[in-house]
Order: structure tokens, then C-alpha cells, then sequence
């Protein structure tokens, strides 16, 4: 199934259910596509926007309107059609994303050439952030990846009270990465593969 076809049924299922539903997305290039074509409509299954809320999992600590921002990025992306009329919350450590109804709807992932997804990076290997039995919180760190800046980001155990994770693998270096990441402990996303507390579909192009 079209990865924006799926996205559109879960969260109808979600507002048939119960009036309201979740999206949690990543930044970065890999879901761009899938934000146009959701901002373009182009799916089959009708999705009442206005009963959605819309998150990041994990952003920089910049301004909106920065460059590297990804709430800049889903402003130019993803809110926009019908999907305009959804809510968007900002990820903040004390915001209301934190009183969200949990599992989230729909979570989409990507990861990068070092095995990090969300920005949870190789350095916190090891460390709570990357439990899947921690408190679910939403964490910030000092500078981290590329460019380096200071992030904010769901901690694994928040990630993973989610009712349909998808985790976008684009290019061959990064499909490597994840076949390394079965063998491989420093690989932060060997965590989010290992768990049993959420099923993870992999959308590999």
C-alpha cells in the first residue's frame, strides 16, 4: 500500500474511533514527499483534518522560521490543502504535546547514514533516552548531528506508544546501515529494531 494511503486510513480509523486522531513525523529530506502528496490529497481514503493533531518526534532548538527548523519544513510541506486544517503542536519538553492522547496514531521515522532516528544519536547508546521501558518523555540535548545544533526529541519509549510506527530507509548506504544495525549495538537504531513493545514497518526505497 502508497505510504500516504496507509497514513489516510490509519488516521480515519483513528477519527472513526474516537473523533480525533495523531500524526507524529520526522524532518529531514526522506518524508517530504510523503508530506506533499498528503498536503496534495493524493490518497484515496477522505481524512477529516480538523479532528487531527500533527507533531514532530524531533526538531533543533532554532527559531520556527530557521533554516534547519523542522517546524519550517512542515510549513512548507505538509500543512498546507486539506491538511491546513489540522492543529499543529510545537514539540516542547513542558508543551502540550506531552498531554497528547497516547498511542499516537501514526508515527513516521527516518534515520540517518549513522544509525540515529528522531535525534537520538550513537553518543546515548546506553543512556535512558534509548529504553524502551523509560518514563516516555521528551528530551533535549546540547549539539548534536548535522548541522550541530541543540535538540529536542521523544525519548524511545515515547516513540514507541505509538499504534503504527513507519520508518523510512531511502538509498542503499542507509539500507546497509539497517541490515548492520541487527549485529551491531552502537547503531542507536538497533534499539527501535529490537524491541518487543511495538511493531515497526519498514518502508524501504
Amino acid at each position: 500500500m502508497e505510504l500516504t494511503e496507509q497514513i489516510a486510513r490509519q488516521l480515519a480509523a483513528g477519527l472513526a474511533a474516537r473523533g480525533q486522531a495523531s500524526l507524529v513525523v520526522c524532518g529531514g529530506s526522506s518524508p517530504v514527499g510523503i508530506f506533499q502528496a498528503l498536503a496534495a490529497g493524493a490518497h484515496q481514503t477522505p481524512v477529516d483534518w480538523s479532528g487531527v493533531t500533527i507533531t514532530l518526534v524531533d526538531d533543533r532548538r532554532v527559531p520556527s522560521d530557521h533554516e534547519h527548523s523542522n517546524q519550517k519544513l512542515l510549513a512548507e510541506h505538509l500543512l498546507d490543502g486539506p491538511v491546513a486544517a489540522a492543529r499543529f503542536l510545537p514539540l516542547a519538553s513542558d508543551g502540550p504535546v506531552t498531554a497528547l492522547t497516547r498511542p499516537f496514531d501514526v508515527m513516521l521515522l527516518g534515520m540517518g547514514v549513522d544509525g540515529h532516528f528522531a535525534s537520538l544519536f550513537p553518543d546515548m547508546v546506553g543512556s535512558p533516552a534509548l529504553q524502551p521501558d523509560a518514563a516516555p518523555a521528551i528530551i533535549e540535548t546540547g549539539p548534536k548531528g548535522s548541522p550541530q545544533l541543540p535538540r529536542i526529541s521523544m525519548n524511545l519509549a515515547m516513540i514507541l506508544q505509538a499504534r503504527l510506527i513507519l520508518l523510512l530507509v531511502n538509498g542503499t548506504a542507509k539500507q546497509q546501515v539497517l541490515a548492520a544495525a541487527k549485529t551491531d549495538p552502537s547503531l542507536p537504531i538497533q534499539a527501535l529494531l529490537t524491541q518487543s513493545i511495538t511493531a515497526i514497518e519498514i518502508a524501504a526505497s
